[in-house]
């Protein structure tokens, strides 16, 4: 039985329908959505030569609070929020692990070529290399009874 289910979200369409058919095929489920900050985000805000590390660290938790005043936004009743810093496979990954998900719920936009040949996928290598199961859902138009679940977007 799917009782805690790990939903990475990067406040896209695709991962607002993840959420969304989530919460529609697993109501009693205790769902956490994670969002993961890209460290050449906090890098690019504290690349000035004369900032210091104190700053850097400011930076870090600035990049942190904006993320989870923006999952706020997305949360539901009961549901549970967190933010990691780094690689967003691995992260979903590790936070995975350390949380006990049964099941990774995420969006995916479909990329071909040599869009997917340079940027790679989060989302298939957590297909790959995971510990439990992934549920996809693509890009694509939800039914109406599963729109009701769409986060707020905007």
């Amino acid at each position: 039985m799917v009782q805690r289910i790990l939903v990475p979200v990067n406040f896209s369409t695709a991962s607002a329908r993840a959420l969304a058919v989530t919460r529609d095929y697993h109501p009693n489920a205790t769902i956490r959505l994670l969002y993961v900050v890209n460290p050449s985000d906090i890098a690019s805000a504290a690349a000035n030569p004369a900032i210091n590390a104190t700053h850097a660290r400011d930076e870090r938790e600035k990049a942190e609070h904006v993320a989870h005043q923006k999952l706020e936004g997305w949360q539901r009743d009961g549901e549970e929020l967190a933010v990691e810093v780094g690689s967003a496979a691995e992260k979903i990954s590790e936070h995975a692990d350390r949380w006990g998900a049964d099941l990774i719920a995420m969006g995916t936009r479909s990329r071909t070529g040599l869009q997917q040949f340079l940027h790679g996928s989060a989302t298939e290598w957590l297909v790959r290399h995971a510990r439990q199961p992934i549920l996809v859902v693509h890009d694509v138009e939800l039914a109406e009874d599963q729109a009701k679940h769409l986060p707020p977007m905007g």
